[in-house]
């Protein structure tokens, strides 16, 4: 664990009814909602096992529980105040299994599963400073997404590009072994400013092997 990531963890996890903020980042807000619901729809839209990284107000965590296919829910989250919310707003579906939350940053952990292991990932971490909010760190998963993803899977994340996908993130995609790449685009309505988005649009990434 970095100096950064052990900052972070220290720090409150601050819950407000519209928004989470850690360490001065705003790290989610309600008016992704539609957007949440719509990458939660591309991840669980194969079922089985799928992967969430990040749970923040835990609203795609609430679309993809809503998903009738899924067999379990796997959410990788490091900080223990998101944590201990998490299992407060999922307490039966961790009881019985169909949910599962593992400590940790991602770096750290996503080695322990299996290569294939997940019909869908869910990528929605966040950067951890305030001086890093808005930039884009997704491709330094992009590699590990398809390590962990079936064949048959679909991987998706908080794409931070307001409607395709960029050439050089395609190209980042490709070289991790993701030959298909699609996107849809949602419409939303951030609040201005915003620290990590200011268009009323948002591409959702279809990913595939």
């Amino acid at each position: 664990m970095d100096t950064k990531q052990q900052n972070w963890i220290q720090k409150k996890a601050i819950y407000t009814p519209d928004q989470l903020i850690v360490n001065g980042v705003e790290v989610m807000q309600d008016w992704e909602i539609t957007y949440m619901k719509k990458l939660a729809s591309i991840a669980t839209s194969n079922g089985g096992q799928i992967l969430e990284l990040g749970f923040g107000l835990g609203l795609s965590a609430g679309f993809i529980q809503d998903s009738p296919d899924i067999e379990k829910h796997t959410i990788l989250e490091a900080h223990p105040d998101v944590r201990e919310f998490a299992q407060q707003k999922f307490p039966e579906a961790l009881r019985i299994g169909r949910m599962e939350i593992v400590p940790g940053f991602w770096q750290e952990v996503s080695s322990r599963f299996d290569d294939e292991s997940f019909d869908g990932i869910l990528f929605d971490t966040v950067p951890l400073t305030p001086e890093d909010a808005g930039s884009f760190h997704q491709h330094d998963f992009f590699k590990e997404a398809g390590r962990l993803l079936k064949k048959s899977g679909t991987f998706t994340y908080f794409s931070r590009v307001a409607t395709e996908i960029p050439e050089a993130h395609q190209k980042l995609l490709q070289e991790a072994g993701f030959s298909k790449i699609d996107f849809e685009v949602v419409d939303v309505n951030p609040p201005l400013p915003s620290q990590y988005w200011d268009y009323k649009t948002i591409g959702a990434p279809i990913i595939k092997k």
